[in-house]
């Protein structure tokens, strides 16, 4: 239990930082955003809480940082232990659960969202190792398709146990508010791995084309 801890500490971490801190500012902007032109003056406390957001992108080692060290470091350390352990678990889960029709939404998006990282981990085992420049233009796509599918694990988590208190004859709405809630995570949001997946997979090629001068 100590080396899967340690294991999940050190992978996870990039990961929570940079994916949690990039769709804080996105919140704060669709909540300035939801204001009209009043949202960018004083008038309301948005404009102070964009501002406020912004510096958790920069602080303790940005998030473009936190993503190299991700594809750089933290995937390859003990032979992928870590990420594999990772994967591993939520292979369990959806075999667990996937007899439960009402896990269904959940356990299915999981299990889509499990094998496109799986897909984009190989892929950068395979081409990060060859040429750097492949890890490092996918690393941002793979931090948020790794920050996604690990968000969709917890909401798995998240509803099999609403799930369990309203079978259970709790009759409080949070938890049917919590379960609609994660239908629309797996519904409207988990699909963006797609995109990720399709754009670290296209390599560095085009990135790099650009000589050092027209910069």
């Amino acid at each position: 239990m100590r080396q899967k801890g340690n294991d999940y500490m050190a992978l996870m971490t990039p990961v929570v930082k940079g994916f949690l801190t990039d769709k804080g500012l996105k919140v704060c902007s669709d909540a300035l955003q939801i204001h009209g032109g009043s949202g960018f003056t004083e008038h309301f406390p948005a404009s102070q809480y964009m501002r406020d957001v912004r510096i958790a992108l920069i602080y303790e080692g940005t998030n473009g940082v936190q993503a190299l060290d991700l594809v750089g470091r933290k995937l390859a350390a003990n032979g992928g232990r870590a990420v594999m352990g990772f994967f591993g678990e939520l292979d369990a889960f959806v075999a667990a659960n996937q007899d439960d029709a009402a896990l269904k939404p959940f356990t299915e998006g999981l299990a889509d969202a499990k094998a496109k990282l799986q897909e984009g981990t190989m892929w950068l085992m395979q081409n990060g190792l060859a040429n750097p420049d492949n890890a490092g233009a996918a690393s941002t796509d793979y931090m948020h398709l790794f920050g996604l599918t690990a968000l969709a694990y917890m909401w798995c988590l998240i509803a099999k146990t609403c799930q369990a208190k309203i079978a259970a004859g709790d009759t409080d709405p949070f938890y049917a508010t919590k379960l609609t809630i994660g239908r629309y995570y797996m519904q409207r949001i988990l699909p963006d791995t797609t995109g990720h997946l399709a754009k670290l997979t296209s390599g560095s090629e085009l990135m790099m084309a650009l000589p050092v001068e027209a910069f």
